[in-house]
Formats: structure tokens, sequence, C-alpha cells
């Protein structure tokens, strides 16, 4: 079943995509490492909002549902290492709630591949890439 979608689902820009997931992992890396302002509460649902993004964002890209492993195994030591970091400076914190937060969220964006998001996907990238 992988071979018979991945050949159904070939990106013909996928530098437009990974450049674009990769510019989302910066930007996380970069907000999760600068101060911060006090929001108040509990951050716990950014945590999870953003690293399912990120996730549901990396799974809509591969073609092999094998490389999911990838995803999840990255991601979760990507959190792990920004809270590790956050520990490191004056004016953040490493918390391990956060990487639990982050790691649910990777988890819960993996089913992203399964979507029909895909298939839109697909669709605009081969819209985006007849004008381009």
């Amino acid at each position: 079943m992988d071979n018979r979608l991945s050949a159904e689902f070939e990106l013909r820009l996928p530098k437009l995509w990974f450049g674009l997931a990769f510019i989302g992992l910066l930007a996380l890396g970069v907000v999760s490492l600068i101060p911060a302002p006090d929001l108040g509460g509990n951050d716990k649902i950014g945590h999870f909002i953003s690293y399912a993004m990120l996730s549901a964002w990396f799974s809509l890209l591969v073609e092999q549902r094998k490389l999911l492993w990838r995803i999840l195994f990255g991601l979760i030591a990507y959190g792990l290492l920004l809270e590790f970091l956050q520990s490191l400076t004056s004016y953040r914190s490493g918390d391990l709630t956060d990487a639990v937060a982050n790691s649910l969220g990777v988890i819960t964006g993996l089913a992203f591949y399964f979507s029909p998001l895909r298939r839109l996907l697909g669709k605009l990238d081969l819209w985006l890439s007849a004008r381009f």
C-alpha cells in the first residue's frame, strides 16, 4: 500500500514545502529561547499545538509511512533539546511537563499523514508548479 500511496503523492515543489517546514522549526526554536513575556496561566496548550502543527506539516510532506518514525523521534528530540537549552538560560526554565506536551503534540500531528489534507496539498503543489 505504501508504494501505491507514494506513487500518487509526489510533490513537485518539495524544496518549497520542506523549506516552510524548516522555517517553522527555526521560528519555534527562536521563540523557545528568547525571553518570554509572562502570559500567565498554563502554557501547555501552546506547546501541544505548536508541536502538533509542526508534526502535521512534516507528516503531510513525507511520501512513505515509515518516515513517520523519523518525524516522531526527530521532533520529540528537538523538543527535549529546546527544553534543555531553556534550562541553561537565566530567563527561561526547562520543564518536563512542557516536554510531555510537546511529545503529545508530535504524536497527534502524525495523524495528518492519513488525512485528506495530503490530497489538498498535492493539488496545491500541482497548481503552483504549473504557474512557476
